[in-house]
C-alpha cells in the first residue's frame, strides 16, 4: 500500500510538472555513487529541465537538500516557475546525497552543464546554482572548487544562493558534540553520532587534533586566514538566506545560537565583504522555516524569497 501511493504522488507531481514545460533528461541508468536516495529500488541518474517559451536569459539549477526527492523540492517553493516566465532555463539535478570527495557530484553536474550549454547554445557565464543545506554546500563547493582549479570544471558559476548551508565543519564536529552530550532529541543525537564517527573516519579524529585537514575540507573555517577555502568566493556572487528561530532552537531542540548556522553565514558573508566583495548578502529571516508537512523548521526551503531571489537573479544574468 505504501509503495502504491508513493507511486500515485509521484505520477500526479510529474503530471503537474509537464505542465510546466518539464522534461527528464536521463544520463544514466546505475548510481554506484547513491547520488539520489528515497527513490525506492531505481538506480537511474537524470536531471529535470524547464524550457522557458522565450528567448533563454541563463540558467538556473536547483540542488535539493540531503535525501530529498526532486518532487518534494519542487512542491516547496516556486522559484523555478517564476525563472521560466523571465526567460530562465532551469535545472534540477537527481543528486540529494552523495560522496565526500564531491568529485563524482562534480562530473555529474559537468556533463549536465555541457549538455545544457550546446542543447541551447547558453554561454558558460550565465549559470547559477543554488540549494538548500547539502545542495547549498555543493553549490558552493562547486564554486571554490572551480575557481581553485578551472581545468577541471566546465564552467564557473556566475553566482551561488544558498539556504542555510553549513559551513565551517570544525564548528560542525563540536555541534555534534554538544547534541550528544546533551542526549535529548534522538534523531538529531542519531544524526550527531553518524557525523561525527564519519569525520573522525576521514580525518583521523576532532578538529583540536587536525585543524588543518577540518579547514581544507570546509566551505569557510572562521578564525582560519582569508576563510579558509572561502578566499575562493571573494570575487563570487552570493546571496545566502538562514532563519534565527530562537523559539524553536530552544524549545524545540534544545540549541542556542552556537547550534545555528546563520552564525557562519553571516561571519563568512562578513569576511568576503571586507576583502572586497560587495556582491556578497545575507538575507536572516526570523520564523519563517516550515517543513512539506507544515511543521516548523528553520531548516527549509521556505526561508527563501523566490521574488527576491529571481529579482538577484536576473540583476546578475543582466550584468553579464
Amino acid at each position: 500500500m505504501k509503495n502504491t501511493i508513493t507511486i500515485l504522488l509521484v505520477f500526479f507531481s510529474l503530471i503537474e510538472l509537464k505542465a510546466q514545460n518539464f522534461q527528464k533528461i536521463l544520463l544514466s541508468e546505475t548510481d554506484p555513487s547513491d547520488l539520489y536516495i528515497n527513490d525506492e529500488d531505481a538506480t537511474n541518474l537524470f536531471y529535470y529541465k524547464f524550457v522557458p517559451k522565450t528567448a533563454i536569459k541563463g540558467v538556473l539549477v536547483v540542488l535539493p537538500s540531503g535525501g530529498e526527492v526532486i518532487e518534494n523540492t519542487l512542491k516547496q517553493i516556486n522559484l523555478h516557475k517564476l525563472a521560466v516566465k523571465k526567460g530562465i532555463l532551469v535545472v534540477v539535478p537527481s543528486i540529494n546525497w552523495g560522496t565526500d570527495s564531491r568529485e563524482s557530484e562534480f562530473k555529474l553536474l559537468n556533463k549536465i552543464f555541457s549538455s545544457i550549454a550546446e542543447t541551447h547554445k547558453i554561454s558558460k557565464d550565465k549559470f547559477i546554482i543554488g540549494g538548500l543545506s547539502s545542495g547549498a554546500m555543493l553549490s558552493l563547493t562547486y564554486a571554490e572548487k572551480s575557481v581553485k582549479n578551472p581545468e577541471n570544471f566546465f564552467l564557473i558559476p556566475k553566482g551561488i544562493f544558498a539556504l542555510d548551508a553549513p559551513l565551517d565543519q570544525a564548528r560542525f564536529y563540536k555541534y555534534c558534540e554538544r547534541e550528544i552530550e546533551k542526549n535529548i532529541y534522538q534523531p538529531a543525537v542519531e544524526e550527531a553520532k553518524w557525523i561525527k564517527n564519519r569525520y573522525d573516519s576521514i580525518y583521523g579524529g576532532s578538529p583540536q587534533l587536525f585543524p588543518e585537514k577540518y579547514i581544507e575540507n570546509s566551505i569557510y573555517s572562521y578564525g582560519a586566514k582569508d576563510g579558509g577555502n572561502a578566499k575562493y568566493l571573494k570575487n563570487m556572487p552570493l546571496l545566502m538566506f538562514t532563519d534565527l528561530d530562537t523559539e524553536w532552537l530552544i524549545n524545540q531542540r534544545h540549541r542556542d545560537l552556537n547550534d545555528w548556522n546563520g552564525i557562519d553565514i553571516i561571519s563568512m558573508i562578513n569576511q568576503l565583504k571586507i576583502q572586497g566583495n560587495n556582491n556578497a548578502k545575507v538575507i536572516v529571516s526570523q520564523g519563517k522555516g516550515f517543513k512539506l508537512d507544515g511543521t516548523k523548521n528553520p531548516h527549509s526551503w521556505s526561508i527563501m524569497n523566490s521574488e527576491v531571489c529571481l529579482n538577484w537573479i536576473l540583476d546578475l544574468l543582466e550584468k553579464s
